[in-house]
């Protein structure tokens, strides 16, 4: 019998766009679908992959567009979410699926929140970390909305804890030239221990 606990490297070509990912448990499992967030990976979800193909499932987790192995696009228009949401429906069609249950964390739930929304269908279940329905998957002026003014006043913080986001938008090639400026850094920095001091 095979090592259920297992984590395996894939990669899945679907039309021209290559997806990598991670797999545990058996091949024929009920499919369980791990969408990372920003700025993580399908490694993101290692500890989770071998819990859940130890229980049967077969749990995935692809590196979305521009992350790992997947295939990375030059232009920015090229990570809309309907192109994300595109990428798993292509990844659960070359895994030979009709239907997934999709977990989101941070970015990856407005991904798998597409889906339940575009693709019902594809959807066996839906469930996010970190990031409610209805949110940054409707864009960042329906995010400003629901912003808590008790910690975010509005004098001091416009747009909420979505500054960042914002900056993205407004000025795209300097936010990426910054990352791109000295990315061991960048990584080093987004990884780093929390300072509750800070």
């Amino acid at each position: 019998m095979p090592n259920t606990t297992e984590v395996t490297e894939h990669v899945v070509r679907t039309g021209g766009h290559t997806t990598s990912l991670l797999a545990s448990g058996p091949e024929d499992g009920p499919l369980v679908v791990f969408v990372h967030g920003w700025p993580e990976r399908s490694f993101s979800w290692r500890h989770q992959l071998p819990t859940f193909g130890a229980l049967g499932f077969r749990a995935v987790a692809p590196d979305t567009r521009g992350y790992g192995g997947s295939t990375v696009y030059d232009r920015h228009e090229d990570y809309a979410l309907e192109l994300l949401v595109g990428d798993m429906v292509g990844l659960l069609d070359a895994l030979g699926r009709e239907r997934a249950v999709w977990v989101g964390h941070d970015w990856g739930s407005p991904v798998v929140w597409g889906l339940a929304s575009h693709e019902p269908e594809r959807c066996e279940a839906v469930a996010s970390l970190c990031v409610p329905y209805a949110t940054l998957e409707r864009g960042l002026e329906a995010a400003v909305g629901l912003v808590d003014r008790d910690v975010y006043p509005e004098d001091q913080f416009p747009v909420g804890q979505w500054d960042y986001q914002l900056y993205y938008e407004e000025q795209f090639d300097r936010a990426t030239a910054v990352m791109d400026g000295n990315p061991y850094n960048l990584v080093k920095a987004l990884f780093r221990r929390g300072n509750p001091a800070g």
